[in-house]
């Protein structure tokens, strides 16, 4: 193969890692959402970061899918398959038919709103994978790929700097123009993100998964430095680091400081020899390093008390109201372990309301007649209240004062009870089972809660998940009760914020061991090939960072998920590292027959 064929070949790995990461404009669909009465009843939504990347995503794949074809067809003889690639073909496979066998198809094949990553995108990411390992076969191929690839860390890291500096590039005339439909540009003002200033989010979307990129980025960038020859380079990767570390710092959340630690911690063991060899270096550079850390957290005091409520969160109580039952014929709740039932009838002009507690006996309550308020008198309910209203459906409903909050309730087209959500809406409310509520949810904050609430719907993913992109459906959007107490009945809970947990329940918990499967043998490979590694060797370097990196990913993801705007790089890597250690074990064996002949 010509060189010049060879790099057309290569040029779709470079568009996912420099290219897709960078992609934002705006896109106006329909989210088809409401039909469900956790979501809005407007569906008009409109969206800058993913869509585009996700179609993009697939697109590539799709070339990708086409060459290796080809290839296949032409050249069989120099057509390679790894063993490795075993589970990963069994993650997709049960993704694909978690997808098929899935209630909600049309999300799984289509992707939803605040996410699209359908199951063709995450099909994508494994063909991704395959691709790079498949093409890249020579230290020129590896070499051309992260040419390209610090081309888009350089944009990358103008936008995270001019976000980090309180200027971001995209509240800019020019940056606005530039991401948004012609017919947007009398409105400038009117578009804007909610982040506060001085916070970095990138083109990525979300703070979140800044750590996640630049857990990829920061290993390789340190490689290229150690690898590089010319001091222009080695200083140029210099200030790649250091900006990177700022980003990454500057979006202010905590698994960005957990990423830097924990690759940090795996670097010294793998480099242990190398740093004591040449620590009049190394150390003024890791002093330098941290300065920029803790001159950047020192101005980020979320981070720090993110991580001492890990260790100190506060004890709070349990919520008064631990479930309201929307029943066929009252409305239970149920307050520090007693039930109170709740009914009314409203017929021309008489109304009349039944409050009884849970073993049927009535509960003694004041009537005021001009305001039709019925305000408890037994001190199981202290200020208990119901008072009929009129709703703004016109129909007859009512407030139900309890525990110093409003809860609304009305009787549907069917006779049951139904919440009053704040969108509007009817709808049943979902009392959702939830796991160790004490530690996650102090120590943890909102992701504590998601979790707690995300691990009892595994019991039905044991064969196969819910299929691709609908964790938003599955999760228990109307469970209002806690979320009322949370303070967050207005938001939706689209993803885990866990990686492992997303396949878990997406895909099934067979995907999800098949997918660990996958990236524990690459580890396992990594740890043969470089616990006793020189380092003289640019591949050695390559690899090994792609190992940190891939590995420093991988704890990230324990606390944010797969998104379209960063995973089409972890999926490159995946294969780069794949293909760069099969190139190292090449080279080893081939100094080791050379070292036998002499």
């Amino acid at each position: 193969m010509s060189k010049k064929n060879k790099k057309l070949l290569l040029l779709p790995i470079v568009f996912m890692m420099s290219a897709v990461p960078l992609i934002v404009y705006m896109y106006e669909y329909n989210s088809n959402l409401s039909q469900f009465h956790w979501y809005s009843a407007t569906e008009q939504e409109t969206d800058f970061f993913l869509y585009y990347k996700a179609m993009a995503i697939i697109a590539v794949a799709a070339v990708m899918c086409v060459a290796l074809i080809c290839q296949y067809l032409k050249q069989k003889k120099e057509f390679r398959f790894d063993s490795l690639f075993i589970p990963l073909l069994v993650y997709a496979l049960l993704t694909f038919f978690s997808s098929v066998f899935s209630e909600y198809r049309y999300f799984c094949f289509h992707g939803i709103a605040e996410m699209f990553e359908s199951v063709w995108v995450l099909l994508g990411y494994c063909i991704i994978a395959f691709y790079t390992y498949q093409l890249v076969r020579t230290q020129d191929d590896v070499m051309f790929i992260m040419k390209w690839f610090t081309v888009g860390v350089a944009v990358m890291l103008f936008i995270g700097v001019t976000q980090a500096s309180g200027h971001d590039f995209y509240a800019t005339k020019l940056g606005k123009m530039l991401i948004t439909v012609k017919r947007q540009w009398t409105n400038l003002d009117g578009i804007g993100f909610t982040f506060e200033k001085g916070r970095v989010y990138l083109s990525v979307y979300n703070p979140n998964y800044v750590a996640s990129y630049f857990s990829l980025v920061i290993p390789v960038l340190v490689a290229l430095l150690v690898k590089s020859k010319k001091i222009a380079l080695k200083v140029l990767y210099a200030c790649f680091i250091i900006a990177s570390v700022v980003c990454l710092l500057a979006a202010g959340n905590r698994s960005g400081v957990v990423v830097f630690a924990a690759a940090g911690v795996f670097s010294l063991i793998l480099f242990r020899r190398q740093i004591l060899q040449h620590w009049k270096i190394v150390a003024p550079a890791a002093g330098a390093v941290l300065l920029v850390a803790v001159v950047v957290l020192s101005n980020h005091n979320q981070i720090i008390g993110k991580f001492m409520r890990l260790f100190h969160a506060e004890v709070t109580e349990e919520d008064a109201i631990s479930e309201i039952l929307t029943g066929d014929d009252s409305v239970t709740i149920t307050y520090r372990g007693n039930a109170l039932d709740i009914a009314y009838d409203y017929q021309e002009d008489t109304v009349s309301v039944s409050l009884t507690d849970g073993e049927g006996n009535p509960v003694a309550c004041d009537l005021n007649a001009e305001t039709v308020t019925y305000n408890v008198t037994d001190e199981r309910f202290p200020d208990f209240a119901v008072t009929l209203i009129q709703m703004p459906d016109n129909n007859i409903g009512m407030d139900v004062f309890a525990d110093n909050m409003d809860w609304y309730f009305e009787k549907g087209s069917d006779g049951t009870y139904y919440y009053y959500n704040t969108l509007g809406r009817l709808d049943k409310i979902n009392n959702a089972p939830k796991v160790a509520v004490g530690f996650m949810e102090r120590a943890f904050d909102a992701r504590g809660t998601i979790w707690s609430k995300t691990i009892p719907l595994l019991k039905d993913c044991l064969l196969f998940g819910t299929g691709a992109d609908t964790y938003t459906l599955v999760y228990p959007q109307n469970d209002y009760v806690a979320k009322k107490y949370d303070g967050t009945e207005n938001l939706i809970d689209v993803k885990p914020h866990c990686f492992y947990l997303q396949v878990a329940v997406q895909s099934g918990v067979p995907a999800l061991i098949a997918m660990l499967a996958f990236y524990i043998w690459y580890f396992i490979r990594c740890a043969k090939i470089y616990w006793k590694a020189s380092y003289k060797e640019p591949m050695e370097m390559i690899g090994v960072s792609l190992w940190i990196a891939t590995s420093a990913y991988m704890v990230a993801s324990v606390m944010n998920d797969s998104s379209v705007n960063v995973s089409p790089v972890y999926w490159v890597m995946m294969g780069l590292g794949i293909a760069v250690n099969e190139m190292v074990r090449t080279q080893e064996t081939d100094a080791g027959s050379v070292d036998a002949a002499k």
